[in-house]
């Protein structure tokens, strides 16, 4: 009985020792040849990258009709185009207004792309207030959405409610009416359509943009759509 009891002990020091060593070397190892885990690092990094792409590829096949709808009349360009560049913004989002500017210049050089824009307003309540307003002016006229649009996303400075109003007589509506008409309940339903589709985009921040169902997320620069959509 005692002899079964030593080997026991003695087979676990050995262990013991086996295991320790092999610690020792494996941090050896990577003391010595850092590069090797860097790579590895990287390697994962690339491989989870890609499952992202491709699982936002098919959540993005799987809400197309709701992606490319402009139904409710929040794009520019030409409506029967069958190349669009959808995105997502809030009108107090500051690299959605940098990017609005590449939009522009997207629009002059391709004009035969489409733009449709979707309403993600997370910013601040007169963000929301503002995605309703543009509901209500594309219902009633594109033109006049587009220049609503073009006017608050060009707007450098802080947006308030004054400025709101200020564009509003400029286009010849009038702010009490409008107040009222965007608590309307039609109103609400797009507003709500635009917000679940982000969600189920799984959308936490603006810009957005979808060229040739490929979601691209944050501020990408001019070049970066216009190469997106030669190819």
């Amino acid at each position: 009985m005692k002899l079964l009891f030593l080997l026991f002990c003695l087979l676990l020091t050995q262990k013991y020792s086996f295991s320790q060593n092999l610690d020792e070397k494996i941090e050896e190892f990577i003391l010595n040849n850092p590069e090797v885990i860097l790579k590895s690092l990287q390697n994962y990094e690339i491989k989870r990258e890609k499952e992202e792409n491709n699982k936002a590829k098919e959540k993005v096949k799987s809400f197309n009709n709701l992606i490319y709808d402009d139904s409710n009349g929040l794009y520019t360009g030409e409506k029967k185009s069958k190349i669009s560049v959808v995105m997502f913004s809030d009108y107090n989002c500051s690299y959605c207004k940098k990017a609005h500017k590449d939009i522009l210049r997207i629009k002059k050089n391709f004009p035969n792309v489409k733009i449709i824009y979707k309403n993600f307003p997370i910013l601040s309540p007169l963000s929301e207030k503002m995605a309703r307003i543009s509901y209500f002016i594309a219902k009633d006229n594109n033109k006049k959405f587009n220049i609503f649009n073009d006017e608050l996303l060009e707007n450098s400075g802080p947006i308030n409610e004054n400025k709101i109003k200020k564009i509003l007589t400029s286009l010849n509506y009038d702010s009490k009416k409008v107040e009222d008409e965007i608590k309307k309940d039609f109103i609400t339903n797009l507003l709500n359509k635009d917000l679940e589709l982000a969600k189920n985009l799984e959308l936490r921040g603006t810009p957005v943009f979808i060229i040739n169902d490929e979601i691209f997320f944050g501020y990408v620069g001019y070049d970066a759509i216009a190469e997106n959509l030669r190819n």
